[in-house]
């Protein structure tokens, strides 16, 4: 979208405005200050339901709202489709995979894979859509970047409306299903509702802990010699019980799967943690590279590729590679760990990152397979930072310490804005690459010492 919406503006907003200057529109879309931790607290104090509608409202309103903005100024447009936009988004993002993860709290890599899946798979679906609504004949774009066909440009306010309608359908439906699970599911500590998927016999209870059932005082529960035969007496449970005791029993579940003996942080205890400033860290670095890579490989690509529906479906295998390799991300980090996991995927990056601008020689199927590989790696940042956080700091307060976590990502959209908007047309594509491709090294190094801060042993 950044070279349709940067072109309509300069041909009928403001002739000032670049595609440089669009950066900082997905840099608050995807990351909006304190949007997850608004997110978390609309979960809690109403329902995922409730606060998932909100997020939505948010989201479809501003795109609506877009096919106005556009039209005026690009202050407007930041605000309506940049800031409004990420504040929805994050707000039902968070709700998402915290309401997700509660279904199965065992399998958080997983889980929170799936639904980082299906949040990157949208735009294999809407990116050929928004394409072939805009650029129906595939009219190519110039050298920088821009469109300047006025039959393609005039389509751009409009896309915005039909998109909205999409999403307000496509919301309405999700809306009825997004809730948490029953009471008995979540506290009975019979399992989760992955041990259906993914079963395993050996560790159906390996999580379930007990609390004490009241006995007769002459009961023995158990010997010291182990004999079976002798762990209990011929007595039974006394009936003298207060009524009142006996009703608190009653409620009170015999097994108890809340995890009390494990780590609960609050955010202001997990603020105090270096393993927080770690993950911050890290993440701030794997997103830099990731929003680099996801808001410019078109802008690059169309320097030497004029083919602007190959980009279009190009980024569609790679949106769908993204995808899958979310879920596989996390499944990998569930079987070993997050450091494996993440070391893989950074070390990878650079990799690619490096040799990005061979491929200016090579050819738009090398575009292509870079763009995968690249794509393939940037899947683990929003599967495997969830799963972190619920593993170091605890499953109770995830929404909220994930939100703290994602402000990283705000600051790194922010130094990428400003990069990009001053420095890009200095250096150009080739050593914004190489610098870029530093950054995922850098991760790499973070989550290799993690295991000496007091939480990092738990994802090692």
């Amino acid at each position: 979208m950044l070279p349709y919406m940067a072109s309509y503006m300069r041909n009928f907003t403001d002739p000032s405005v670049r595609i440089e200057h669009m950066m900082w529109i997905p840099t608050f879309q995807g990351c909006f200050p304190f949007a997850m931790v608004i997110g978390g607290l609309t979960s809690s104090t109403f329902s995922p339901r409730v606060s998932a509608f909100i997020g939505c409202a948010l989201v479809t309103s501003s795109v609506a709202l877009s096919a106005y903005a556009i039209q005026h100024s690009f202050a407007l447009f930041f605000i309506v489709y940049g800031l409004l936009f990420g504040l929805g988004s994050g707000i039902a993002y968070v709700t998402a995979v915290s309401t997700a993860i509660n279904w199965a709290p065992d399998k958080i890599g997983v889980v929170s894979g799936i639904v980082a899946a299906g949040f990157g798979l949208s735009s294999s679906i809407f990116a050929p859509i928004q394409t072939m609504i805009v650029n129906p004949l595939n009219l190519p774009a110039t050298k920088d970047g821009y469109f300047v066909q006025p039959e393609l440009l005039i389509r751009v306010p409009s896309l915005f409306t039909k998109l909205a309608v999409i999403y307000g359908i496509m919301q309405g439906i999700a809306l009825i299903v997004v809730c948490d699970p029953p009471f008995r599911i979540r506290h009975s500590g019979l399992g989760s509702l992955s041990e259906y998927i993914f079963p395993s016999s050996q560790q159906r209870y390996a999580s379930v802990s007990y609390t004490r059932v009241q006995l007769d005082e002459h009961v023995v529960v158990a010997t010291a010699s182990g004999d079976p035969s002798k762990s209990r007496s011929n007595e039974s449970i006394t009936n003298d019980v207060d009524e009142d005791d006996e009703d608190d029993d009653y409620s009170r579940p015999v097994f108890d799967n809340d995890e009390d003996t494990t780590i609960q942080l609050t955010s202001s205890e997990m603020l105090k943690s270096p393993t927080f400033y770690c993950l911050f860290a890290a993440l701030f670095c794997c997103s830099f590279y990731a929003n680099m890579f996801y808001n410019l490989y078109k802008t690059y690509g169309e320097s030497f590729i004029e083919d602007d529906m190959f980009m279009a479906m190009a980024f569609s295998v790679a949106s769908i590679a993204n995808a899958i390799a979310r879920i596989g991300w996390g499944y990998l980090t569930d079987r070993t760990s997050f450091q494996i996991s993440l070391s893989t995927a950074t070390c990878l990056a650079s990799v690619f990152l490096l040799t990005m601008p061979m491929t200016r020689e090579l050819g738009k199927m090398a575009f292509l397979f870079w763009l995968v590989g690249t794509f393939i790696c940037m899947g683990a940042t929003h599967a495997l930072f969830i799963t972190a956080t619920v593993k170091c700091f605890g499953n109770r307060h995830k929404a909220n310490n994930y939100g703290y976590l994602i402000l990283s990502t705000t600051l790194s959209g922010i130094l990428l804005a400003a990069i990009s908007q001053f420095y890009l047309k200095v250096i150009g594509y080739t050593y914004l690459f190489i610098i870029t491709s530093i950054f995922p090294f850098c991760a790499f190094i973070i989550i290799s010492c993690i295991q000496w801060t007091p939480q990092g042993k738990l994802v090692t």
